[in-house]
């Protein structure tokens, strides 16, 4: 997908209304923004691994371990927080591998936006984001999987992210079964395609 003009400016609108932001402490409020911000998501769509919204125990003990993970250093969190109202309204783990022949290689997980904020221009402003985190942690390469032939799977494709294999079963959600595609892209490759579009 190239980054055109029709693209381009809607990010611009944008970056201007939100700010974003890796926490280095997961606090009370943004637990709760974040859980709320998961649910809202879970009650239209099960492809976060999870079937339906959390109940309030399943959502403190997800909220906790996300918690400690952040605070520990084995995950780092992106949110993207709308300015005016301060509610989070995207969120997204990068992993590195902590494989000593690995570290060059992350993970991204759990990409999730606000519905009345989707479109390629949230998911490029959080790109522009990991790009600097991976230069910080020495990555090189960003991988990650996801339900095959959904939304979500196709803005991957457009950011330039190579399919690795698809895994039959990868998910089932009430009975029925789904394929996942496994994914990767070099950081140079992907910085170049936003150089390009700058």
């Amino acid at each position: 997908m190239a980054f055109t003009a029709e693209v381009v400016k809607p990010l611009e609108q944008l970056a201007g209304s939100v700010n974003v932001f890796w926490p280095q402490l997961l606090y009370p409020e943004l637990k709760d923004q974040v859980l709320e911000l998961t649910n809202l998501i879970l009650e239209k769509e099960d492809t976060i691994g999870f079937p339906g919204p959390l109940s309030e125990d399943e959502g403190l003990a997800e909220m906790e371990l996300l918690a400690e993970a952040i605070e520990s250093g084995d995950k780092n969190l992106l949110l993207l927080q709308h300015k005016e109202t301060e509610q989070i309204i995207g969120h997204l783990i990068l992993s590195q591998s902590k494989l000593p022949n690995c570290t060059h290689i992350a993970e991204i997980s759990r990409t999730m936006v606000h519905p009345e904020f989707r479109g390629f221009s949230a998911i490029l402003l959080g790109m522009y984001e990991v790009l600097s985190k991976c230069t910080e942690l020495g990555v090189d390469v960003i991988q990650l999987d996801v339900r095959a032939n959904t939304r979500i799977h196709r803005l991957w494709e457009g950011l330039g992210f190579r399919s690795i294999g698809i895994m039959e079963d990868y998910a089932r959600v009430n009975g029925k079964s789904y394929s996942g595609c496994f994914m990767y892209q070099h950081v140079d490759q992907l910085r170049e395609r936003f150089l390009k579009s700058s």
